[in-house]
């Protein structure tokens, strides 16, 4: 009898002991979601072309997976693995019943692959690429990617009519963990967090300007180069679109319009964090900014707003670090940076500003005089928006100050595009460079892990934040994996953000 009343006083606790073992496990863990995993094709193990590129497709994943080579942008579209998506190309999955708009959405999805792919390949060691059954390098490896990958769509998708369409499950998941808002009892510690955003609002509002700031001794980063800014307008306006009504730019166009919309950094200097670089792996497998090669990387997006499609162009920059000011500061770390995008309407006018850090912190926007503010924006974290001055883009660039340390956007404002005073040139460079970095022993390495964070960027704040479901926030990451608010749900690269926040003034 005492035997089992033992029992019974024990079993009670060691359920409880395993319960908390478990929640810890699966909230330490629970970040393991937010990978792309591969998918895999249901022609796996079939013989014949088509059992063997799906084979293949298997194959090429398994080793990106174990080489950590994994381009995260992207997400994975289910038993296809020839397809990724992002938000904007997601968007299309319900206005996709006309056979063109199908196959160019199909289309889409399959360049993105592409496109992940290729930096899946070239991260990949020798060894790895010799395992995939090729004498031939990476250029075949490629090739195969290309050929099965069309193969595969053929017979699955643009052959097979409706039931082909049916199959298509396309999505991406939100950048928010919910097993962390259970376990951070969401409900009430977003009341913390919420002051806390509306505190730095009202500070950030309090010391933005649109007029050169007076009191500052900073460094300005010009552009290079002294683009035709007519001729990018002129780009905007011809392009042509396909059959979802997306602009197809060539190269040589997307060089053009970066080039005539680029800003002027003017940075608060007060050392070297606070200079803008080039990201380079270490002999330490860590990443550094080169301060001496000030480089900003160029990434075209797309966004829908009033029923049409409109051209975003991207500026990245990174610094160093983000000094600390003191033992208390959370939000001091390694590395840091900051997102300026200029949304463009068909005629080529800004009709919107936005920066973003590259953490997903710290968004504004700045509309212009061509959209107003919407009375009601259904945000649980309204964003923060301020005015943006005017200028003409012929013959003006936008300024955008930062303050030192904390990188925080204090100003935009115009200058002539002859003002050089006091300035550094700066290189344009695509964002894709920074996922093929040069690392130890001649090879190559992403500078973002799997789950799109950048390894040895994080923050103490992950340790107070992450009842938000924000998987470490304050790390910097991956273009595409940007959630930009805490309390509630949102993303820098949702395709209706435009349309929730703003109306076009007639």
């Amino acid at each position: 009898m005492q035997k089992n009343d033992t029992a019974a006083h024990v079993c009670p606790f060691a359920s409880l002991e395993l319960i908390l073992i478990l929640m810890l496990w699966t909230f330490l863990h629970a970040g393991c979601a937010m990978w792309p995993e591969p998918t895999r094709s249901v022609h796996v193990g079939e013989t014949g072309l088509m059992g063997s590129c799906a084979d293949f497709f298997a194959s090429l994943d398994g080793r990106a997976a174990t080489a950590d080579a994994v381009d995260s942008g992207y997400s994975r579209v289910k038993l296809h693995p020839y397809l990724r998506t992002d938000r904007f190309i997601a968007s299309f999955r319900d206005e996709v019943e006309d056979n063109h708009a199908f196959a160019a959405w199909v289309d889409h999805m399959q360049a993105l692959d592409q496109s992940a792919r290729q930096f899946e390949l070239a991260n990949l060691s020798g060894t790895d690429i010799a395992a995939l059954g090729t004498v031939d390098g990476r250029d075949a490896l490629y090739r195969k990617v290309v050929e099965c990958g069309n193969l595969l769509k053929n017979v699955d998708l643009l052959n097979a009519g409706k039931k082909g369409r049916r199959h298509v499950v396309v999505s991406v998941d939100d950048e928010y963990i919910p097993l962390r808002k259970v376990l951070g009892i969401y409900p009430i510690t977003s009341l913390f967090v919420s002051r806390g955003v509306k505190k730095w609002h009202a500070e950030a509002r309090e010391h933005f300007s649109i007029v050169p700031p007076t009191d500052w001794q900073p460094i300005r980063y010009v552009p290079a180069l002294k683009p035709d800014t007519g001729i990018a307008h002129r780009i905007l306006q011809e392009v042509e679109r396909d059959a979802l009504g997306i602009p197809t730019y060539s190269a040589e166009d997307r060089n053009t319009l970066f080039q005539a919309y680029a800003p002027i950094w003017e940075i608060q200097t007060r050392g070297n964090a606070d200079r803008i670089g080039s990201p380079a792996w270490n002999g330490n497998r860590r990443i550094d900014i080169d301060t001496d090669h000030p480089q900003t990387y160029t990434l075209l997006s797309f966004t829908r707003f009033d029923k049409t499609i409109l051209t975003q162009l991207n500026y990245i920059i990174w610094f160093p670090s983000r000094p600390s000011d003191g033992v208390l500061d959370i939000y001091a770390g390694r590395l840091d940076g900051l997102n300026y995008r200029v949304t463009l309407d068909g005629d080529g006018e800004p009709i919107l500003y936005e920066t973003m850090h590259n953490c997903g912190c710290y968004y504004k926007a700045y509309p212009t005089s061509h959209l107003r503010v919407r009375e009601t924006l259904d945000y649980k974290e309204a964003p923060l928006i301020l005015k943006a001055p005017e200028m003409q883009p012929a013959s003006e660039r936008m300024v955008v100050g930062m303050e030192h340390r904390t990188h925080y956007v204090r100003t935009l404002y115009p200058v002539s595009r002859e003002s050089q005073s006091g300035a550094g040139a700066y290189t344009l460079a695509d964002y894709g460079d920074l996922k093929r970095l040069s690392h130890v022993d001649g090879k190559q390495k992403s500078m973002f892990d799997r789950y799109g964070l950048v390894p040895g960027s994080e923050r103490l704040e992950r340790f107070v934040l992450w009842p938000t479901g924000v998987l470490s926030p304050g790390a910097m990451r991956q273009w595409g994996r940007h959630a930009v608010a805490f309390v509630g749900v949102r993303h820098f690269d949702d395709p209706f953000y435009l349309d929730k926040m703003f109306a076009p003034r007639p």
